[in-house]
């Protein structure tokens, strides 16, 4: 008997142990494969490779996946003789992702239309040698490119919603098996359902699915390793929400916020928003709503036109100055800015700003600055650079224009090259040099998000010198 009875209880430890691990979370593997240019005149030849590690960055960070390592996947690519680049189709992705043991793969491409930049990116399941779904976002600030994948990484992770059960219930709160380790973040929102009635095929007799009961939703406050505790925001009814029920992660549609991008003639311009003290850039993040555009520049007419954001929009406006000495009349209706989409007119109890007073034209010094700082060529950028920084050239027309350059390509430097890199320094060291205050957020910005560590440094160096 006592033999009988070991044996029972080592069968019931083999029946419990598969079921423990089955409970484990798993985490969905996925692979990024390097996206294809389309079009001309990109910033960088390597720009399709780094939109991938944008991805695979913003993917792992997200914790929900695993996601392959970019040498394994050369590797593995390389010996099979397959392309890391491409769109790839559904019945190619399958051969990969069997390759890679992967179960979804994420590939797409940048296309370049004149000032537009598009990145189109397609899930494709691996098993099912179909796209799960297609996401697309555009603008024209290419500077703002890696916000642009983030936002499109957002989007490609509301496909893949968390899901896990209700361990626990104390009062007004819950404990849910879903912790750090599976991405679960303070704030996140899930649905709770309780499983009702087995759905079957009526002549097969297959289990086709579960019914799920809504019993009431839930927020995140605490998360742990393994675990998280959510207070319960509402049930069906008092107590409805209990051990075991099943939790899904809800899509966050809080309406995201618009940008906005003037493209402006002649380039080195002033940008200002008249209405809010934030510093214009391209591409920034506002708030819906009307916003007050002004551009101006020594030797032509100051130009002011509203503009009007709606939610989620990304508006990109044209303006051109006229040369001249004089403001232009804002009571005729009259005026420099020719403005792509609609426009949005002031109340009347709203008076137009005083105009701006005009300053003298450009020295043949500024005009050199100019020319150099505006070039194409990073060693005259560079050279121009040295030239203030020995000068501890203060005159911010100048130095304006070297803020907008370096904001232009602080981002993009993940691959460039070391001479690329080390004129971009040679930018921050300009602005430090300066002493102009004004341009501590530029620096403190570059310094914060710059992806390259050599640059980081130089901007650092630099804000110190504010």
């Amino acid at each position: 008997m006592r033999n009988l009875a070991n044996i029972l209880f080592l069968c019931g430890i083999l029946l419990i142990t598969p079921l423990c691990a089955s409970a484990e979370f798993s985490k969905t593997k996925i692979a990024v494969l390097d996206f294809q240019l389309q079009g001309e005149n990109f910033d960088n030849k390597d720009m399709g490779t780094i939109v991938a590690e944008w991805f695979i960055t913003a993917m792992v960070r997200e914790g929900r996946f695993d996601v392959v390592e970019r040498r394994m996947l050369e590797k593995i690519l390389g010996e099979q003789k397959l392309a890391m680049t491409g769109i790839v189709d559904a019945t190619s992705a399958t051969q990969i992702g069997k390759l890679l043991g992967v179960k979804v793969i994420i590939t797409g491409s940048v296309m370049k239309l004149k000032d537009i930049t598009e990145i189109n990116a397609r899930i494709i399941d691996v098993e099912s040698a179909s796209i799960i779904a297609a996401e697309n976002i555009k603008s024209a600030a290419t500077a703002k490119l890696q916000d642009m994948v983030i936002d499109m990484s957002e989007k490609i992770i509301k496909n893949f919603p968390l899901e896990g059960y209700v361990v626990n219930r104390s009062g007004d709160s819950v404990t849910l098996d879903l912790g750090i380790r599976t991405g679960v973040k303070n704030g996140m929102r899930f649905i709770v359902f309780k499983e009702g009635q087995i759905i079957k095929h009526p002549k097969t007799g297959e289990v086709l699915d579960v019914e799920r009961i809504e019993t009431g939703k839930v927020t995140i406050t605490t998360v742990a390793q393994k675990i998280c505790t959510a207070k319960i925001d509402e049930e069906t009814s008092p107590g409805s929400i209990n051990y075991s029920q099943l939790v899904k992660s809800l899509i966050d549609t809080t309406p995201k916020k618009a940008r906005l991008t003037v493209n402006v003639s002649p380039a080195n311009a002033k940008l200002r928003i008249l209405n809010i003290s934030k510093a214009y850039e391209a591409g920034m993040v506002l708030d819906p709503g009307p916003y007050h555009v002004e551009a101006s520049m020594i030797g032509f007419k100051t130009a002011r036109e509203w503009v009007t954001l709606g939610k989620n929009e990304e508006k990109t406006v044209s303006m051109t100055l006229v040369p001249g000495s004089a403001p232009p009349d804002d009571t005729t209706g009259r005026s420099a800015v020719t403005v792509k989409k609609e426009t949005f007119t002031p109340p009347p109890a709203s008076p137009p700003p005083q105009p701006q007073p005009q300053s003298n034209p450009l020295t043949p010094e500024q005009a050199k600055y100019l020319r150099m700082i505006e070039s194409n060529s990073s060693k005259e950028q560079k050279d121009a650079a040295k030239m203030m920084v020995k000068a501890k050239l203060s005159d911010t027309v100048v130095l304006d224009a070297v803020e907008r350059v370096l904001l232009k390509g602080y981002q993009m430097t993940t691959n460039d090259s070391d001479d690329r890199i080390d004129t971009l320094s040679w930018l921050c060291k300009a602005l430090g040099a300066s002493g102009q205050s004004k341009y501590k957020a530029t620096l403190s910005k570059v310094a914060s998000e710059a992806p390259h560590r050599k640059l980081k440094g130089y901007a650092e160096s630099s804000l110190k010198q504010l």
